[in-house]
């Protein structure tokens, strides 16, 4: 290995505190409840979602995916599908899609800005 004389390796695509979760969850398979990590706790298990993706960290994958079905919300399902598609969830995808399907839900959450840019960037993100 070409890295195993360098005494650091730095990852650009990732922020310290989010590879410090993501090596702990290597090693405890524990992830930290939404109450640790703040207000931002979808954006660190979204980002999570990708790391998990780049790394082939299935186990990762499929508890962050968990995690951030805990919180869909009308304001949070069209963030969520979109890193379905990108990160391969399926299981995600189709939850995001059920909920969708939940009308008292679709009526709010199809009127979301992020929905609109979504259906724009990628009409076909509601296939399933």
């Amino acid at each position: 290995m070409t890295g195993a004389a360098m005494q650091s390796i730095t990852l650009h695509e990732m922020a310290p505190d989010k590879f410090k979760i993501m090596l702990r969850f290597m090693f405890t398979n524990v992830l930290p409840e939404e109450g640790e990590l703040g207000d931002s706790h979808l954006v660190i298990f979204q980002d999570l979602l990708v790391a998990a993706d780049r790394y082939a960290l299935g186990r990762l994958k499929v508890m962050g995916a968990q995690k951030l079905l805990d919180s869909l919300t009308v304001d949070t399902v069209a963030t969520m599908l979109a890193c379905t598609d990108t990160y391969n969830c399926p299981e995600l995808k189709s939850k995001c899609l059920d909920f969708f399907a939940v009308d008292k839900y679709f009526k709010k959450a199809v009127f979301t800005y992020v929905f609109v840019v979504l259906m724009q960037k990628i009409p076909s993100i509601t296939d399933a």
